[in-house]
């Protein structure tokens, strides 16, 4: 018998998985495709920085020093780097927006600092003269090849005694009077003590189906790979620019891995809730959409004009109404532990909220205030009310108006 089932094998169910292995617990890892890491995590952009509060700040500190010490631990280069994360301004009201976000990240991030046009050229020098305005910087924040880090994440999983299981798909809990007692799998039933639903874009339909409501809903994103560029080179900062579509991108194999955020959303960017499908099977209209944002960009970025694309990817990021993550125990059902709702920033808050887990299960507390997170703060909305929220709090990612900072890196509760 386990101490503790883990559902879910990308990023978060690999870093809970894990934590709990140092912190001593007898530990199975569950996974329904045939490797870890293979759907949303896969898609990943790789951005670790300061996205949300200071709560989040301090999740991002730990994921920084989490994979800059897994690359140290595996001898190799995992493509972590300490590149900073660059926003640009395109005009004068871009500029002031990213004044607003400025002068909010100082309160958690004081390294932040705001760029002229000549010190945003120098820190990048593939933007063209002229098109900046100057630019907001982090200059903490990691860049990281997640496909590498997942194979060096399974060897520690290993090397730390998790029983990784792929192939394996998990039809619910077993739950005997009022706690978890095992997971009822396709390989028969695993028994477990606890159970952690890091299954990613199916944690609400495995909710739903051990009666556990997760209001996490996952959406279609993609991002393209460029072939490599000579002006591109490993220490190039990451960069996002709010005024186009929250366009970013960064250094990926000499080339350019680059993403955006849609404006808005239809049917076609959304999955069935009960039974998202896998990457495989999503489609790819969101990638050449930002294929056309990226060569848009070309006055600001020449090299975007013509670079042939090498390859996309698409995963199913969830989302929640209130933009936090979901975070602990599971009303009602002793041992049963829910870490779903990445936001898109679950490579960055990851390896964080897996620590705050692995304490909850393996001693029943926590010293970090995980109020914002809990499981049940969603209980009095419909269905199609969790969706539409989530889906708000998606598009809340642009910024309101010219000039004005986005909210969802303010994110605050009522």
């Amino acid at each position: 018998m386990a101490d503790v089932a883990v559902v879910g094998g990308g990023i978060l169910g690999a870093t809970a998985a894990l934590h709990l292995a140092w912190a001593g617990a007898d530990v199975v890892l569950l996974e329904r495709q045939p490797a870890l890491g293979t759907q949303t995590t896969a898609a990943g952009a790789g951005f670790v920085g300061y996205w949300a509060g200071e709560l989040e700040a301090q999740l991002a500190e730990y994921g920084m020093r989490f994979y800059a010490d897994i690359e140290e631990r595996s001898g190799g280069d995992l493509g972590v780097r300490r590149v900073g994360l660059l926003f640009p301004a395109l005009s004068e009201p871009g500029v002031e927006m990213l004044r607003q976000e400025y002068e909010r990240e100082l309160h958690f991030a004081p390294d932040v600092v705001m760029l002229d046009e000549v010190e945003t050229l120098r820190a990048a020098p593939i933007l063209a003269p002229g098109s900046v305005h100057g630019a907001l910087f982090q200059p903490d924040a990691y860049q990281v090849d997640i496909g590498r880090v997942m194979r060096a994440l399974y060897d520690e999983l290993r090397a730390a005694g998790v029983d990784v299981r792929t192939g394996t798909a998990v039809a619910g809990a077993v739950v005997e009077g009022d706690r978890v007692s095992g997971v009822r799998t396709s390989a028969g039933t695993v028994a477990a003590g606890a159970m952690v639903n890091a299954a990613g874009a199916a944690a609400r339909a495995l909710g739903a189906r051990d009666g556990v409501d997760v209001g996490a809903i996952p959406l279609l994103e993609s991002r393209f790979t460029t072939e490599p560029i000579a002006a591109v080179t490993p220490e190039l900062p990451m960069m996002l620019f709010f005024e186009r579509d929250l366009l970013y991108l960064r250094e990926q194999d000499g080339g350019l891995l680059v993403g955006a955020i849609e404006r808005t959303i239809e049917d076609r960017s959304r999955v069935d809730v009960a039974d998202p499908p896998s990457t495989g099977d999503l489609p790819d209209h969101a990638v050449w959409e930002h294929e056309r944002l990226a060569r848009e960009l070309a006055g600001v970025i020449p090299a975007l004009a013509d670079v042939p694309v090498r390859g996309h990817a698409s995963g199913l990021p969830t989302w929640t109404p209130d933009g936090r993550h979901i975070v602990g125990p599971a009303p009602g059902v002793g041992g049963y532990v829910v870490l779903a709702g990445c936001n898109e920033c679950c490579v960055t808050h990851g390896p964080g909220l897996s620590r705050i887990v692995a304490e909850l299960v393996t001693t029943g507390a926590t010293d970090a205030d995980i109020s914002p997170y809990r499981v049940d703060r969603f209980a009095g909305l419909a269905g199609d009310d969790v969706q539409a929220a989530a889906e708000q709090q998606y598009l809340l990612r642009h910024p309101p108006a010219e000039g004005v900072a986005a909210t969802p890196f303010g994110i605050e509760l009522p």
